[in-house]
């Protein structure tokens, strides 16, 4: 080979991978713009949200304003469990909330969030706690007493209810 093939080709060489290598840091820069990345999640900022919704929920409790419940709180297939049966969708709960109204139309609400758990993605959460029931609203009538457990989930940058169940605690045997 005389000496300007072997130039040529030296010199093909080094531009060939030149090319490679900017062509490898283009398709790295591609291939990081294409995937964004996943923000962070303040999951404090998203436990408190929880705990304002569930401030509201109260508020439209003891406004007995089941229109608001079934739909500003519950999704729109959540699901609300009381007295043994599940309640599904907002016609159903907002049905069942307002019978419940008519029998107990100065009933309070009272209830406190023991623990609120956010997914590390921030898109659903787990909030348990325990409530007290007043039937009559002045405690002639003996309150109830019990613990819940609530599914969130983030609808449209909301947290929304998909599942809510509670129960009455037991009473203590007596000996």
């Amino acid at each position: 080979m005389d000496k300007r093939a072997l130039i040529a080709a030296a010199i093909a060489t080094a531009l060939l991978t030149v090319g490679c290598e900017k062509a490898k840091e283009e398709s790295a820069d591609t291939q990081a713009a294409a995937e964004p990345a996943t923000p962070a999640v303040d999951l404090a900022a998203e436990e408190q949200a929880i705990r304002n919704r569930s401030g509201e929920w109260m508020n439209y409790a003891n406004a007995r304003d089941a229109a608001s419940i079934a739909n500003k709180i519950y999704a729109a297939d959540g699901m609300m469990i009381a007295d043994d049966k599940a309640y599904k969708g907002a016609a159903a709960i907002q049905a069942k909330m307002e019978a419940d109204s008519k029998e107990s139309p100065n009933a309070l609400w009272s209830w406190t969030s023991d623990t609120v758990r956010v997914s590390s993605d921030g898109s659903m959460a787990i909030e348990t706690g325990s409530f007290n029931f007043d039937p009559d609203g002045d405690g002639r009538k003996p309150a109830v007493q019990g613990s819940f457990a609530t599914t969130w989930s983030k609808v449209d940058g909301e947290w929304r209810v998909l599942s809510d169940a509670g129960g009455e605690n037991a009473a203590a045997p007596t000996t």
